[in-house]
């Protein structure tokens, strides 16, 4: 059967109506405008009345509404709703309207309080509707503050908030209430009228919720507000019974804080993979319908979503949490520069079974993404490789074993060797060959190196094009022997210098390469330096030096 689809356009009188009564659905993040995004929504409502000229007197010979936007409602024939997009403006509306109500005199307040409750009845015994609800945890705070008659007038910048929604609805308030101080009488009166009868929305209204979902990617070109973990936080939640789903909701919502909405989203996209050891097949929300087939709501956050978060936050704040554990640092340090983030799950899915040799495994995990990211293996042969590894994990293989496919086989290593003598410059991504750089100056640095740069360039010592009858070209008669390879390579934090780069070699290193006393940021660069003079001669001792200090390192031999 084929899902019902309505789109109307509305004034807002007819949306806050006895036909629809709102509520906010557990996938939705919690009210987070703040005093500058409900300023922009009042200062727009005054700009549009001071274009047209809007009294009380001539609202109804204005030609031309103002619109809203559109909301998308997971809604059938009767009027309970579910808001999937328009949370922050409805929200933010409603906190005006209860301003301007306060604000009022009774012959406005009480019309303005019609937009905000549906009256019950004495006579039928049935208690007044606020027709809009918000999240369970902050809805009483905004029915005690915005919603019931004169709550708004209890609010100082002292009231005590529970959650940070709270705090910008109590913030939103206070400031609408200070901004009218400000306005003239007539324009305050003018305002309700045209907030109910020339503001409009689009109310786009769908039964099923997957179907209201789509609609809402395509008409939201802002960027999405919710995301696949929104919708997995409804279907997780709900599986749990009421009396805990405030409990568990917190625990979710804490991690979700804790990292941010990107990164926690990436976290799910790690766990699946760590569920399921395999590429993924299709898109994260399909994944995780079957993943969640073999989890009720409690045990997937208690015994997979926390657990795994606790790691994925060790992994992205090492400095921290491996305060004292240097090794561990300064291979997380470079594990983070890989230009894919195809390593985590199995570091995550590691330090899930194990608390030992987590240091040891990471720098076999540190050799394997470092090879291949300058062998340049695609996504689908990574996602086959740690497949493979997660498996074996599973099944008890230890890592550190000749025949882990964790560990690199020889015919790899020799390509490895290979590419790193050959034209790094040239052949390698520039992901990659930073990469190389990086690692190989903390390999020369004393100390524990910490690279937070904002410019990182690569420069040649011999010029890739010198001046014909220079120094460089006498030292030099093959240059395209050696100017693309690793011991022709330095890193410098400045741009690069289009005059500088051909100077002779004395001239570079005192003016471009050196700050002061003859070093550089970089160790790798400070080496070059202090070389007298750059011959190739010099340059194949350097090659030979880096090289081997990989090959130690990731134990190529």
């Amino acid at each position: 059967m084929r899902t019902t689809l309505n789109a109307q356009e509305m004034p807002l009188h007819k949306i806050f109506s006895d036909d629809f009564l709102f509520t906010i659905p557990s996938v939705q993040r919690p009210y987070s405008w703040t005093i500058e995004q409900a300023g922009e929504l009042l200062d727009d409502l005054l700009e549009f009345i001071e274009h047209h000229g809007i009294t009380e007197k001539n609202i109804e010979q204005i030609p031309e509404p103002y619109f809203l936007g559109s909301i998308v409602l997971v809604k059938g024939e009767k009027p309970e709703a579910e808001i999937l997009d328009g949370q922050q403006r409805l929200t933010t509306l409603t906190i005006l309207l209860s301003a301007l109500r306060s604000y009022l005199p009774s012959e406005y307040a009480d019309e303005i309080d019609d937009l905000i409750v549906q009256k019950g009845s004495r006579i039928r015994k049935i208690e007044d509707t606020y027709r809009l609800q918000l999240r369970k945890k902050d809805n009483p705070f905004f029915r005690k503050y915005i919603q019931e008659r004169e709550g708004i007038t209890k609010l100082t910048d002292k009231t005590e908030v529970k959650t940070d929604s709270q705090a910008l609805i109590r913030n939103n308030a206070l400031y609408y209430l200070e901004r009218f101080n400000d306005l003239d009488e007539s324009i305050l009166t003018t305002l309700p009228s045209v907030i109910a009868t020339l503001c409009y929305m689009v109310v786009v209204s769908t039964p099923n919720f997957d179907s209201a979902f789509r609609i809402f990617t395509v008409l939201n070109d802002r960027g999405l507000d919710l995301m696949v973990t929104d919708i997995l936080k409804a279907k997780i939640i709900g599986k749990i019974s009421e009396d805990e789903q405030e409990i568990y909701t917190e625990k979710w919502e804490d991690i979700e804080s804790s990292l941010g909405r990107e990164q926690f989203n990436e976290l799910f996209s790690h766990i699946r993979m760590i569920l399921q050891k395999r590429k993924g097949a299709g898109n994260l929300k399909d994944e995780y319908e079957s993943i969640l087939e073999n989890f009720s709501g409690k045990k997937f956050i208690d015994e997979v979503l926390v657990p795994y978060s606790d790691i994925y936050m060790k992994i992205k704040n090492y400095r921290t949490e491996f305060a004292g554990d240097e090794e561990a640092i300064k291979i997380l340090e470079f594990l983070n520069r890989i230009d894919n983030v195809d390593w985590i799950p199995v570091a995550m899915y590691y330090m899930f079974l194990n608390d030992e040799k987590i240091s040891e495994f990471l720098k076999c995990l540190e050799r394997f993404a470092a090879s291949h990211i300058i062998l340049r293996k695609n996504f689908n042969w990574r996602q086959s490789k740690y497949s493979t590894i997660l498996r074996e994990l599973e099944q008890g293989k230890s890592p550190f074993s000749q025949d882990s496919t964790l560990n690199l086989t020889k015919e790899e290593k020799k390509e490895v060797i290979e590419a790193l003598n050959g034209d790094v410059y040239k052949k390698l991504k520039d992901a990659a060959k930073r990469y190389v750089l990086l690692r190989l100056d903390s390999l020369l640095s004393k100390g524990q190196p910490y690279y937070n740069y904002s410019v990182v360039t690569i420069e040649h010592v011999l010029p890739q094009t010198p001046p014909k009858g220079s120094e460089w070209t006498k030292n030099f008669p093959n240059i395209e022997q050696y100017v693309h390879k690793l011991g022709n390579l330095v890193l410098l934090t400045v741009k690069k210098n289009s005059r500088a780069k051909n100077f002779d070699f004395q001239r570079k290193k005192s003016t471009y390469f050196q700050l002061k006393d003859g070093i550089s940021t970089f160790a790798l660069t400070t080496q070059v330096i202090r070389e007298k003079e750059w011959t190739p001669e010099v340059l194949e001792r350097r090659q030979k030096l880096l090289v081997n200090l990989l090959i130690k390192e990731w134990r190529l031999e």
